[in-house]
């Protein structure tokens, strides 16, 4: 009897030492990048590009619609009609056109990220390309690479129409 007061003091005893611990939550993790972060029009002042024209739709997504030659995103291989989902950390949809516009533009040397979708692909692609200081004369590419394997995707016109 002696050692089942003993036993239930003990036990009393620890969970009042338990109940008496402050639980801290655990810190931040600053490491982590913020879901959406503002574009401030003070932080994209300069005259790095990085040679990407943009299309927006009426739906609020966006395409790349036109590529500078020799340029950045051209150099690490974004081709044109790819779908932008996200510049940096924001998702294009969250964007006004002018804001995502704004996004590319930077001091020469700054990195942009963009996330593209190609050809209804389930995978995304990510690449950051450098911003520089393109020349205004640099010819710019509106369509896509055409390979002299693959077959010219789209509807054949000369085709005869079954009745």
């Amino acid at each position: 009897m002696k050692f089942l007061v003993i036993a239930a003091v003990l036990a009393s005893a620890t969970l009042v030492a338990r109940a008496q611990v402050p639980t801290t939550p655990p810190p931040d993790d600053k490491s982590k990048p913020k879901a959406f972060a503002p574009i401030v029009a003070s932080q994209h002042v300069g005259e790095g590009r990085i040679g990407v024209r943009l299309v927006f739709n009426k739906d609020g997504s966006c395409i790349i619609g036109g590529l500078v030659r020799g340029g950045p995103a051209f150099d690490v291989g974004f081709r044109v009609g790819d779908a932008v989902i996200k510049i940096d950390k924001n998702f294009v949809s969250s964007l006004s056109a002018d804001d995502a516009r704004l996004a590319l533009h930077g001091q020469p040397g700054t990195g942009v990220e963009l996330t593209v979708m190609r050809d209804d692909n389930p995978r995304f692609i990510v690449r950051a390309a450098e911003r520089r200081v393109l020349p205004d004369d640099v010819e710019e590419m509106t369509q896509p690479p055409v390979s002299s394997v693959a077959p010219v995707p789209g509807p054949i016109l000369d085709a005869p129409v079954k009745p």
